[in-house]
């Protein structure tokens, strides 16, 4: 991936003043006729694909999650200012054309595609041409000084808040239908970047206030219209999400008719579903079962290394996980090499840093916590607890339980009693984004290719005071999150590698967590499922996807 190509040269230009310009040519070729497209090319429209995974999804609104079940759904059903070319981690137009940025990095001005129209559903049967309004309603009703689109308190934009995005745009102004402008506050780095990400998906006004004139607002979130290839059918929670093909999609159609994205909690099962050929393609299997699957003629499983982190939050404002020497203890009674080998059959590398090493700005010289039960039981001694304590895991039944049993029997031997209490996804989101656990398993998949999508996101004191956050250890470190800002408002990105190096030795000296892995993608599907990738940011999408007859 030339994540690194795209970054470096983007600062370059705003570095020496120059505006950036990505344009295009918005009617070339977006959607050839049949004349235009081979035989070959069109064998691959029609079918209906049929994937499972292990949870279902929170909401339909975008801005709501962030949870990845659910982009799922909405990945496929909205659009973004700018998107990523799907496998990878590069930037291209998407809802907007083309876009200009001031010399100073200040203010982002964005070209807008025209002749785009919402979906039509049997819920929402009114032509509605996308416009700046649109963009307008998505953003303002995240920001903290606009009205709020929902209830004040019913549900929260954890996303928007957890990134600080209202001290990062100081206004959006709708210069005319197609052209709006953002102002920011100051330099952001990865602004751009930042505007692919699901959270900023466009919803159309329209609909919103024709739900709110009929005191249906929470329905946004049930029954989502928006412009991408995808368009919704129906959601039966916690087993199917229906989507069918937009004919009227702005960009390349997809070559699907139908998705059917289906719930199977048990990875067991849902691997037995795609020998039989019930489902064709899944996501989380039980890695044991990876090689009887490769096996089978009729299976292929990809893989790679992801833009994935696996770690143990401890929860910084807890009691006992105040304490550092707690907490390196912790470190260093946890075996993860075994972990690894137990919980990913070695389908994983052994987490060091906050981010994989597939992201630039990495810090290879921090070297993990060794493995050591009897420095583990002297610095619990010297905090205080030489017999141990009792503490608490969270964990869900579908999201490693394995896990938790790991950590379980690995604390004991230094005398920390630990009791898993387990949850269903949603409750323990919830939960955890309010800091009730003590412990608990977190994951992150990259929104960009830049360590600011982790660093900030997940471990600033920023973040931390967004409740509900995602800074799952409360971690509040000054020193950190000033290097984590700095390294936000310059645009060299040697100078940004720089500020990261040294804030991955200042979390590395915290440890407010205990990193575990950087999962591989496992993705094992029907051999005739072709044009799914694994790589990349924007994973799930399906408009590429189709069915070899």
């Amino acid at each position: 991936m030339n994540n690194v190509f795209v970054k470096g040269l983007f600062f370059f230009l705003l570095l020496f003043g120059f505006f950036l310009k990505a344009s295009e040519n918005p009617n070339a070729t977006l959607n050839p006729s049949k004349e235009n497209i081979s035989v070959e090319e069109q064998k691959r429209f029609g079918g209906v694909l049929v994937f499972a995974r292990g949870a279902d999804g929170s909401s339909m609104d975008p801005a709501l999650v962030t949870d990845g079940e659910s982009y799922v759904a909405t990945g496929n059903i909205y659009d973004t200012l700018v998107q990523f070319k799907y496998g990878t981690t590069e930037i291209e137009p998407a809802l907007a054309t083309s876009w200009d940025i001031s010399p100073d990095g200040l203010v982002y001005t964005f070209h807008l595609r025209k002749g785009v129209y919402f979906h039509q559903t049997k819920y929402w049967n009114k032509k509605v041409e996308f416009s700046a309004k649109d963009v307008l309603f998505s953003f303002e009703r995240q920001m903290d000084k606009a009205k709020r689109y929902y209830s004040p308190g019913a549900k929260s934009y954890k996303y928007w808040e957890g990134m600080g995005m209202s001290h990062i745009i100081k206004s959006i102004e709708a210069l005319d239908d197609y052209t709006i402008r953002f102002t920011l506050n100051g330099p952001e780095a990865p602004f751009l970047a930042n505007l692919g990400m699901d959270f900023l998906s466009i919803l159309s006004k329209d609909y919103a206030d024709y739900l709110e004139q009929n005191n249906k607002k929470d329905e946004l979130a049930k029954k989502p219209v928006g412009t991408g290839p995808f368009k919704f059918f129906l959601w039966n929670k916690d087993e199917k999400i229906i989507l069918l093909k937009n004919q009227d999609y702005w960009g390349p159609k997809a070559y699907l008719d139908k998705v059917v994205v289906r719930t199977i909690p048990n990875s067991s099962t849902r691997a037995l579903a795609l020998r039989t050929g019930e489902i064709m393609l899944m996501t989380g299997p039980n890695l044991n079962e990876v090689e009887q699957l490769e096996k089978l003629p009729n299976i292929v499983v990809d893989r790679s290394p992801g833009l994935l982190a696996s770690w143990l939050s401890l929860n910084t404002q807890k009691k006992y996980f105040n304490n550092p020497l707690v907490r390196l203890a912790i470190n260093h009674a946890i075996n993860v090499d075994d972990y690894i080998k137990v919980i990913y059959e070695g389908f994983a590398q052994k987490m060091v840093n906050p981010f994989p090493p597939t992201i630039w700005g990495y810090n290879y010289n921090i070297k993990p916590y060794e493995y050591d039960l009897k420095k583990a039981k002297e610095l619990l001694k010297e905090a205080g607890y030489p017999n141990g304590f009792k503490t608490t895991i969270f964990t869900t039944s579908t999201r490693n339980p394995k896990g938790a049993v790991f950590i379980q029997a690995s604390l004991a031997k230094i005398g920390i009693d630990v009791k898993i209490e387990v949850y269903e996804w949603g409750a323990y989101l919830k939960r955890t984004g309010l800091g009730e656990h003590e412990m608990a398993f977190a994951g992150w998949m990259a929104d960009i290719a830049d360590p600011d999508n982790f660093l900030y996101t997940l471990w600033s004191k920023q973040a931390a005071s967004a409740i509900p956050t995602q800074n799952g250890s409360f971690y509040k470190s000054d020193a950190f999150s000033d290097l984590l800002i700095k390294a936000k408002r310059v645009s060299d990105q040697k100078e940004r590698e720089a500020l990261y190096l040294k804030a991955q030795e200042i979390i590395h000296k915290d440890a407010p967590y205990v990193p575990l892995a950087y999962p591989y993608s496992v993705v094992p599907h029907l051999s005739k499922v072709k044009g799914y990738k694994t790589t990349g940011v924007s994973v799930n999408r399906f408009f590429k996807v189709y069915l070899e007859k």
